[in-house]
């Protein structure tokens, strides 16, 4: 699938074949997160703010890509992953970008654990969403089963990771706060290791 970029104004029809459900619980984040994706060329945007209504939507089974916030009504995001992944033999493969503004260190990794496909930090641009979003297109992952964990293969390193970065060394993210997109990225391809 070919990339095409906005210029001028104009749209791009990269989304058009994908059915998109939203989880997030503010109706303004939903309007421009949902004015993103159309942008992008989505046809298909289903915007829900609880974990009950994605399920819903997700149990139909013709759903894409799931983004989702990490706190809905009434329940968290992380949560949500974690019933996508140990639903059914269907839909535990969706791919799941979490949107969220919870971009401390073990935030990320407990999304990464639960078996969330990417992540994007809030506030977001569209450039970054659809960097995420083309991983998820571009390069799907292989799905695996590790002991409790299941979900995308996390070894992913060396075209996330900085060249020549020393992978046995002291973890850069630990003792910050908000992590950046960029270290998001390292932390969701198992970049950062358990204490």
């Amino acid at each position: 699938m070919r990339f095409t970029v906005m210029m001028y104004g104009k749209t791009s029809d990269y989304l058009s074949p994908f059915k998109i459900l939203v989880a997030e619980p503010n109706p303004l984040m939903r309007k421009v997160t949902r004015d993103i994706l159309m942008l992008l060329g989505a046809r298909r945007v289903i915007d829900v703010a609880s974990m009950r209504e994605a399920a819903a939507f997700i149990q139909q089974g013709d759903i894409d890509f799931l983004l989702a916030e990490w706190y809905l009504e009434g329940a968290c995001g992380v949560d949500l992953v974690r019933w996508v992944r140990h639903v059914g033999s269907d839909t535990k493969f969706l791919p799941v970008i979490m949107v969220t503004s919870q971009t401390r260190l073990q935030n990320i990794v407990m999304a990464r654990n639960a078996g969330v496909t990417e992540v994007v930090a809030k506030p977001f641009s569209a450039k970054s969403l659809i960097a995420r979003i083309r991983e998820v297109v571009e390069r799907p992952r292989n799905f695996v089963r590790v002991g409790e964990y299941f979900g995308p293969d996390r070894r992913r390193r060396a075209e996330i990771l900085e060249e020549g970065r020393d992978r046995r060394g002291p973890n850069p993210y630990v003792s910050r706060g908000d992590l950046t997109q960029d270290e998001i990225n390292a932390v969701v391809a198992g970049g950062a290791r358990r204490r």
